[in-house]
Formats: C-alpha cells, sequence, structure tokens
C-alpha cells in the first residue's frame, strides 16, 4: 500500500520542517517508498506543510546537459539532470519560477520566491553570492536530504567558493553560456568547478560537515522509508567556510589518477 500523504507531513515535522520555513530539498524518490498519488502527492504535502508563509526551493540543475558542447540554457525548457522529483517538479507544478543560472538554476514556489531568484544571471560560478541557495542561508533557511546522502549537499559548493581551495576553479578554461528567457537571451563568460587537476581526483566528502555542526543545527531520522537529514543552511555556510580555510582539503579525497 502507498503511505498517505498525512503520514508524509507527519514525518517532515518530526524531523523538524515547519510551517512558514524556506527549505531546499534534494531528493530520492525511490528511497521515499510509494506514496498516494506519486510525485504530485509528495508536492502537495510538503507545500500544505510548509503554508502560505513558506518557500520550497528544488534544483533545476543542468550541469550535465549545458556544458562546452552545448551551452545554451533556455529557462523555460532546459530540463534538470537531478533526478525524477525536480523534474516532475519543473514540469508539471504551477507557480513557481527559475532562477537564470546555466547550471546551478533552482526552482523555488512561495513567498520569497522572487527575493531568491533575483539576480542569478550575475553569478559567472555555478554556487556564486546570488545563488537561491546561498541567499537561503542568509535568511535562516533549510536544507532537507530526503534520501539522500550528505555528500550530496550542493550548498557545499556556495561554501567552497567562499573559501576557493586550490582544487575547486578551473580557471584556464572558460566557458561562454547563451542564457534564454522566452526571446530574450544573454551570453557570459563563466568559469566551472574542477575536480580533477594535475593527475589527481578530488572526490566530494561533504557528509564531513556533521562533525562540524552542533546539537540544533542538524536533525537526523527517517522520513517514511527514507534516511534524512535537516540542516540549517546557515550552520554550514559558517562553519564549512571556517573549516576551509583552517584546512583546504578538509571535504575532499584525493586520489591519483
Amino acid at each position: 500500500m502507498a503511505y498517505r500523504k498525512e503520514q508524509l507531513k507527519k514525518d517532515l515535522r518530526v524531523l523538524g520542517v515547519c510551517p512558514g520555513d524556506a527549505v531546499m530539498i534534494h531528493f530520492s524518490y525511490k528511497a521515499l517508498g510509494e506514496v498516494e498519488e506519486g510525485a504530485q502527492g509528495i508536492f502537495d504535502a510538503i507545500v500544505e506543510l510548509l503554508g502560505e508563509e513558506g518557500t520550497l526551493l528544488v534544483p533545476g540543475f543542468s550541469w550535465n546537459s549545458v556544458d562546452y558542447e552545448h551551452p545554451v540554457f533556455d529557462r523555460d525548457k532546459t530540463p534538470s539532470c537531478v533526478g525524477y522529483l525536480p523534474e516532475y517538479f519543473r514540469t508539471h507544478v504551477n507557480g513557481y519560477v527559475r532562477s537564470m543560472h546555466a547550471t546551478h538554476s533552482v526552482c523555488v514556489l512561495g513567498k520569497h520566491a522572487e527575493t531568491l531568484v533575483k539576480d542569478h544571471e550575475k553569478d559567472l560560478t555555478p554556487v556564486g553570492k546570488n545563488s537561491p541557495i546561498m541567499k537561503l542561508a542568509e535568511m535562516g533557511g533549510k536544507i532537507l536530504m530526503l534520501g539522500c546522502s550528505p555528500d550530496h549537499l550542493t550548498i557545499m559548493h556556495g561554501v567552497e567558493e567562499t573559501a576557493e581551495p586550490p582544487y575547486l576553479f578551473d580557471r584556464e578554461k572558460p566557458i561562454e553560456y547563451i542564457l534564454r528567457n522566452g526571446e530574450a537571451e544573454m551570453h557570459q563568460t563563466a568559469i566551472r568547478h574542477s575536480f580533477e587537476k594535475e593527475g589527481y581526483r578530488y572526490g566530494q566528502v561533504y557528509s564531513r560537515i556533521l562533525n562540524l555542526l552542533d546539537e540544533g543545527e542538524y536533525s537526523h531520522g527517517r522520513v517514511l522509508e527514507a534516511e534524512s537529514y535537516l540542516f540549517s543552511a546557515s550552520a554550514i555556510v559558517e562553519k564549512g567556510h571556517k573549516k576551509l580555510l583552517e584546512d583546504p582539503y578538509y571535504f575532499v579525497n584525493k586520489t591519483k589518477i
């Protein structure tokens, strides 16, 4: 039998998601288990829980398809590349706005949507200061890993950009993006992240952020069948940045290619 939406809302409340929260969610559809009304039921439950004062952020990331060979991002047409639920949200949920960014756009629904997506096109790096993800930290928002490992915390890319560890940017190979919004078009020269340099691969181990956070800055539990985490976005940025200044390689494993 499918889980009822009310059970999903109950589990999220126990984890710490509250009405009025601004929350970015990384999903694993399979990890959750079957939910009544499927993907639509999942989003209906989350939006109902957050309420009119809440804000939901869903990855619209397109880094896998917008690249050197195909550098064009169309805000209305370019698909998300990070799983079933983000793409379902992009194509089936009404009322959200999508930020303008070639590889790390975010779809935002709710009270603070316009504020969060504003000026994202000004960022020339993957997760810069104008990213809705980094703005979420400034407004005291939360990051929910719903069946996803903390190693996939995209906000950690933004933390890395605040400290610029040596492995991060591929400055020798800038990319010329074309961003489209309907009939309007803008061109920009940007830089991408590179986790392979000089014969070494730098594997992301963002779950090490758990070693730095205090009680009350994250929670861990099950949401339906999914092992899940809820984080304070500002705590991740503050403590992750401080640690990277002490040890630039703290959040990666370095291996020879």
